[in-house]
């Protein structure tokens, strides 16, 4: 699962990038793992608890039954928000690795080099897009 490699990318941009998709997708299983657990069981709870407070009469059972389905809803969003936690942390650990592996460049010049650091930390939304175009005129410099 490479979300990130651009199709038309050469083989030397597609390995940076399965490169640094092998350092970030720890944070990923974990967090489409959270969120695919957290939405069912939010959206479990509030049908139910919508269905028990309209038609139900009040009696202890029901009460139970309410206290249980907003326990489920409460760790259905504790997951929901620990899965953010992790998209976070993978959208920082990726600027991490690209603002490393752009500043280690020994290939493109070092003015080059600032300007994408500049792009990075001004534009952090184009970020892979930044990256792939690091990558390419890396591998031109090279040839």
């Amino acid at each position: 699962m490479n979300l990130f490699t651009p199709k038309d990318a050469s083989s030397y941009v597609k390995e940076e990038f399965d490169e640094m998709q092998s350092k970030i997708s720890p944070f990923m299983k974990r967090s489409l793992i959270y969120s695919f657990i957290a939405f069912p069981l939010m959206a479990i709870s509030i049908f139910n608890l919508f269905f028990v407070l309209t038609s139900m009469p009040y009696s202890s059972e029901v009460l139970l039954a309410i206290g249980v389905l907003a326990l489920i809803g409460a760790f259905g969003m504790a997951l929901f928000r620990e899965s953010l936690h992790h998209n976070k942390s993978l959208h920082q650990t990726s600027i991490n690795y690209i603002r490393e592996r752009v500043a280690k460049s020994k290939i493109v010049p070092e003015q080059a080099v600032k300007r994408y650091l500049k792009t990075i930390d001004y534009n952090p939304n184009q970020l892979f897009h930044t990256f792939h175009e690091f990558l390419k005129h890396e591998e031109r410099l090279k040839k």
